[in-house]
C-alpha cells in the first residue's frame, strides 16, 4: 500500500510539473507512511524534480513520539537543504521541536485552532525554560505543562491575565474569569480572544526556537523543554 502511494504520488508531481514547464511553485509532496525504506525513495524520487520545495504528509496519524524521528530523518536526509521543507499534523510543541531537529521549516496552524475550539490557552514559559516554576494546581486547572482549560470552574473568579508579562492584546485587556465567563454562555468573542493569545504565545515559541539554533544550543533547549514536560507528566501520576 505503501509503494502504491508513492508510486502514484511521484507520476501525480510529473503530470503537475508537465503542465508547467517553465517551472512553478510547485511542492513536491513526500509519502510513505510508517515504511522508512518507501518514505526515503519518495523523498529521493522528489528531490531530483523540479519543484519549490517540499510538503511531507502522514504525520500526526498515530505513530509514536518514539518512532517519528527516524521517519523524518529518512525523509529529510534525502531532500536539498535548499528549498523550504513543510509539514502538516504536527502540532504540540514536542511534534515541533522534533520536526525542527530533523531539519522541518514550516509548520501547519491546525494546533492553534484545535487548542482555541477547546477552550484550552497556552501557558508554558518562552524564556528558554529557565524559569517554570508555575506552581500549577494539576486537578483544578487541567493543565499539561503547555496549557490550561479555561472552562475548568477555579477560573470563575481569576482576575488575572493567562499568562503575565504576555503582552498580547488578550492579556492586556483582559482576565481569566471574564473568558471562563465567555465560555461558558458559548460567547464567540471567547474563540476571538482565545485565538489572540494562543497565535501570540506559538509564534513566541517559534521565536524561541529559532533563537535557540542561531546561538547553537538548540538540542539543549530541546532536551529541557522535554524532560520539564515529562516531569509534569510524572507529577500528575
Amino acid at each position: 500500500r505503501n509503494k502504491t502511494s508513492v508510486d502514484r504520488t511521484v507520476k501525480w508531481l510529473d503530470e503537475c510539473i508537465a503542465r508547467s514547464p517553465a517551472g512553478g511553485a510547485v511542492f513536491g509532496s513526500i509519502v510513505g507512511g510508517s515504511n522508512i525504506e518507501e518514505r526515503k525513495r519518495c523523498a529521493q524520487e522528489v528531490a531530483v524534480r523540479n519543484v519549490s520545495g517540499y510538503w511531507i504528509g502522514g504525520f500526526g496519524l498515530g505513530e509514536s513520539m518514539e518512532e517519528r524521528p527516524s521517519l523524518l530523518n529518512a525523509v529529510t536526509d534525502n531532500l536539498p537543504k535548499d528549498w523550504p521543507r513543510m509539514i502538516c499534523g504536527l502540532g504540540l510543541p514536542e511534534e515541533v521541536l522534533q520536526g525542527v531537529a530533523a531539519g522541518v521549516d514550516l509548520f501547519d496552524s491546525a494546533y492553534i485552532y484545535h487548542l482555541t475550539i477547546g477552550g484550552f490557552a497556552l501557558t508554558f514559559p518562552l524564556d528558554r525554560m529557565e524559569k517554570n516554576d508555575y506552581n500549577y494546581q494539576l486537578s483544578d486547572q487541567g493543565s499539561d505543562r503547555t496549557k490550561i482549560n479555561l472552562r475548568a470552574t477555579v477560573y470563575r473568579k481569576d482576575a488575572t491575565p493567562i499568562v503575565e508579562d504576555c503582552c498580547c492584546y488578550t492579556c492586556q485587556n483582559h482576565t481569566k474569569a471574564y473568558i471562563n465567563h465567555l465560555l461558558n454562555v458559548h460567547e464567540m468573542l471567547a474563540q476571538i480572544l482565545l485565538e489572540i493569545h494562543n497565535t501570540h504565545h506559538y509564534l513566541g515559541f517559534f521565536r524561541s526556537i529559532r533563537e535557540a539554533i542561531k546561538e547553537g544550543c538548540f538540542e539543549q533547549f530541546q532536551k529541557k523543554f522535554v524532560q520539564s514536560r515529562r516531569e509534569h507528566l510524572a507529577a500528575d501520576v
